[in-house]
Parts: structure tokens; sequence; C-alpha cells
């Protein structure tokens, strides 16, 4: 992770937007062609929900990375929202200097337009520079007839941070439901990064208001007992799955 004093400089190691040939890129283009042949991007599926079973295994660098490649190689309106309470990152990979986000939400504390940031209104300027570079690279991509549209440094990404919850009350389902319904009126797809589902941590978006949620599991990490237990939790709280990322694997499987 990079120190919160350089994100201006260089955007963090877990970036990977590159050109869509390149194999940090291509993992995630097959990624999403997979999601989008099973509805995901569409009218019928727009919500999909990231998780693993404890922190660590990479939920966040997925999140990021899959949001900034289905805004940028596809023709959807992302939005990424930063859901785990207890470690929050979206708001320094991104730049972003504001403390509300979707716990305010909830709250009733703060209105959408003082927690959700568009990338695509304000010309990438809170991007880290080293990222906003790559992004003007890639829209000015003349192979590709949907980037070469793009102005440059643009991107139809829009993040909203986790916010300062608190502890003391938990938003309702019927507020967490109405939530999701309404950001996927406003967005195409809607990514969320979810806190692991073995730690404690508040959970502000109900699994069941999802379309669909990713497990990752981080190779030669976590455990069969884990994944049993977490697919399981899932599986409780109304959530469906909608596929297994194996992450940090040494190998390529064909």
């Amino acid at each position: 992770m990079v120190a919160p004093t350089s994100l201006k400089e260089a955007p963090p190691r877990s970036i990977t937007l590159r050109d869509r040939e390149h194999i940090a890129s291509s993992q995630y283009v097959e990624l999403i062609d997979h999601l989008r042949e099973c509805g995901y991007g569409f009218n019928d599926k727009k919500s999909l929900g990231i998780t693993s079973s404890v922190s660590g295994e990479g939920v966040t660098t997925i999140a990021c990375n899959l949001a900034l490649h289905l805004a940028f190689f596809t023709d959807c309106r992302v939005i990424l929202v930063d859901a785990n309470y207890s470690s929050p990152r979206l708001h320094q990979i991104f730049g972003i200097g504001s403390k509300l986000g979707l716990a305010d939400l909830f709250a009733e504390t703060a209105m959408e337009s003082e927690c959700i940031h568009d990338l695509a209104n304000n010309n990438s300027g809170t991007l880290p520079r080293g990222l906003r570079r790559r992004i003007k690279r890639l829209s000015t991509n003349s192979n590709s007839p949907l980037l070469s549209r793009r102005a440059p440094s643009s991107i139809d990404l829009a993040v909203l941070p986790a916010g300062e919850p608190n502890h003391q009350t938990a938003p309702s389902s019927a507020t967490r439901y109405d939530f999701i319904e309404t950001v996927q009126s406003e967005f195409d797809m809607v990514i969320v990064d979810l806190p692991p589902m073995l730690s404690q941590a508040q959970h502000g978006v109900n699994l069941g208001s999802l379309d669909g949620n990713l497990f990752v599991i981080q190779a030669e990490q976590t455990t069969d007992q884990a994944t049993r237990k977490s697919l399981q939790a899932i599986q409780h709280r109304g959530g469906e799955l909608a596929g297994v990322v194996l992450n940090r694997c040494r190998r390529r499987f064909l």
C-alpha cells in the first residue's frame, strides 16, 4: 500500500489499469466477460458485492480494478462503494479528502451530492497523478473506438467512501435496501467493497439486496474451513454467490 502522502504522485501498486491485452488487465477483462455473460452490467443485474473470509485477501484491490476496468472497457457507468467500515481504503486510493460517505447517508446526516465523488465530472482531478496519466493514455488510444471517444483524463466512475459509522446505531434493512435501489437507478453497475465474512465488522450493506457476491480466496492461504464457513455465512445472510476469484495465484490455470 502506498503511503497517503504519495498518492498524488503515483497510483497505488494495486491499480493495474493497462491496455486490455496487458496480462495485468486481461484477467479483469476476462472476469468482466464472465460477469456480463451472467447478466451483470445490464438491466437485470446491476449490483455486485466483493468479500472474503478474512482481511488481507485482496478484496479492495479486486473491487478497485474491477470498477476501473468496467468503467473503461465497457459502456457501463459504475459506482464503487466502500462498505468496509473497519478498514476503509477507497478514499485513500482515489485521493478523496472528504470523510463523508456511506455511513453518513444511512444516518441521514449528509446528502448524496456530498458523499458521492463523480470522477467523470471533475476531470479526474482527485486521482493520483500516475493514474491520471494512464487514463489519458488509454483514452486517446486510436485502436479502441470506445476509448478514443473519451475526453482525456475522463473516466465513467463514481466513488462512495465509507464515511464514519456510528456504532451505536446500525442502518435498518429497509434503509439499506432503499439505498441499493437508488444507486442502481442512477448507475449501470454498483461494485461494493464488503468487510470479511468471518470478521466482527459491521455490515452496512444487506447481502440480500445485492444481485450477487464475488468471493475472494487467497491462493495457498485461505483454508477450506474458512471458505466453507464464509460461503455458509453468505447464504445465511441472504446473499447470492456470483462466483469465486482465486487471488495471488503463482501460476495461470487454463
